[in-house]
This record gives C-alpha cells, structure tokens and sequence, in this order.
C-alpha cells in the first residue's frame, strides 16, 4: 500500500503573511487559511460551516507567499499535515496541527492584483525552491457545493 502524507486546501487567508528570518538565513512565512464547506441544516436552509488551518511554507514560496498574499487572497495549497508539541505558559503539554506548503496556486487577486493569478508553483519539499513553475488554465468559480447550496 502507498500512503503518503498528503492535504489539498482551497481557501482565503484570514491574515496576512507573518514572514521572519531563520538563522540559517532562509525565510520562512505562516499565515491562517478559511476553508467553507457549505451544507443544508434539517430545514433545508442553506448553513456554512468554516474551519481554520494554520499554513507554514520555507525558502522561496515563504517569500512568494509575503510578496503576493494578504488577508482575503485566494489561493489553492497543496502539501502535508505536520504536529508540533509545545508546553505553554502553564506548563501544559499543546499540539498543533500545521499544513507545511509544497506547491500553491494563486486563485484570486493579492497584493499585486489578478497578473498573479492562476499561476502555479512546486517547491522542492527539501530545500524550499521553485522547482517547477506553470500555469494553470481559469476554472469554473462555479463549485459542486454552489451548484448544491442554490
């Protein structure tokens, strides 16, 4: 059986790009991503149920990420789950869950309007590079969700 470590969020970014320097001199960036998922209640009303992910990436998409996004940017993340234990200030032990980034897809306008948008970017998972940039034909905005929800 393969089984890979795999998780692929489209959403909005609830804040903007945190970015910092690591020592090792590479950058390294965070930011919260919105996913809705859309669904009726029992009395058939329309109801959306948003959850929150917590997005890293490293080297050239952490600066790629600071350079384009701001809080309400769409964007297509594709990359793996990863748990960080932490003990916080009342010396319980804390997990979070954070998505590390390897490729993203610009899918609405961000800091420098629509010319980012619908273009695609893997990064080396190793070293954080661009590896391999493209673009992507415009989608239909139009979800099977949407089409459900109307």
């Amino acid at each position: 059986m393969n089984v890979r470590n795999h998780i692929h969020l489209t959403g909005n970014l609830g804040s903007a790009p945190k970015t910092t320097t690591l020592k090792n001199g590479s950058q390294a960036t965070e930011f919260s991503l919105a996913t809705n998922e859309y669904f009726r209640d029992k009395d058939g009303k329309r109801q959306t149920r948003t959850q929150w992910h917590r997005v890293k990436a490293y080297g050239k998409l952490a600066e790629l990420f600071d350079q384009y996004l701001e809080r309400g940017s769409q964007v297509a993340i594709v990359g793996s789950m990863q748990y960080r234990r932490w003990v916080d200030k009342h010396e319980q032990v804390r997990t979070t869950a954070e998505v590390i980034a390897e490729e993203f897809t610009f899918l609405g306008a961000g800091k420098r309007g629509s010319a980012a948008a619908e273009s695609s970017l893997v990064a080396d998972p190793e070293t954080g590079e661009v590896i391999a940039p493209k673009t992507q034909k415009r989608r239909s905005k139009n979800t099977a969700a949407d089409e459900l929800a109307a």
